[in-house]
């Protein structure tokens, strides 16, 4: 599965339904999964609030068996285990929209008014205000990074 981009607006609805937009199950490929795994963040990185994220289901399986557990204190794989058994599989409706499972949204915070992050091989829901917060001004980047991804892109 290649990187998800992009950004989205959109809500949660009274019923938990957020609708996961099309720019996102357009770059999704059948391979990665039509279902999502929705879990919470399992670092908040400084943050004292955790979010969700939605990983397409077979990407997500296919992860949790690729992790090198070998690597792993007891506790990190102890806290594997706890993040692994949160999970919740949930499919879309015909309008492309997912219910949160209630059991899942007791461990973040999920607003009405929610971005949809795209984050690599996931999608980040985070709610609309603390996303413009933590990312709304363009970064700058290097150009060194650009120019070196693009060397190793031709040598391949």
């Amino acid at each position: 599965m290649k990187a998800l981009i992009g950004n989205f607006e959109t809500r949660v609805d009274s019923k938990r339904r957020v609708a996961i937009a099309a720019g996102i199950r357009d770059q999704i490929t059948a391979s990665a999964g039509e279902n999502f795994a929705v879990v919470p963040d399992p670092d908040t990185e400084g943050r004292r609030e955790r979010y969700l994220w939605l990983f397409p289901d077979l990407y997500f399986r296919e992860l949790l068996a690729n992790m090198k557990r070998s690597d792993m204190t007891p506790q990190e794989q102890e806290n594997l285990d706890h993040w692994q058994a949160i999970a919740e599989v949930v499919k879309p409706d015909s309008q492309g929209r997912v219910v949160i499972p209630e059991k899942i949204i007791k461990y973040a915070v999920v607003a009405e008014e929610v971005m949809l992050s795209c984050s690599g091989k996931h999608i980040e829901i985070w709610p609309r205000d603390k996303w413009q917060e933590a990312y709304g001004q363009v970064p700058t980047l290097p150009r060194a990074i650009f120019d070196e991804a693009t060397d190793r892109m031709q040598s391949k």
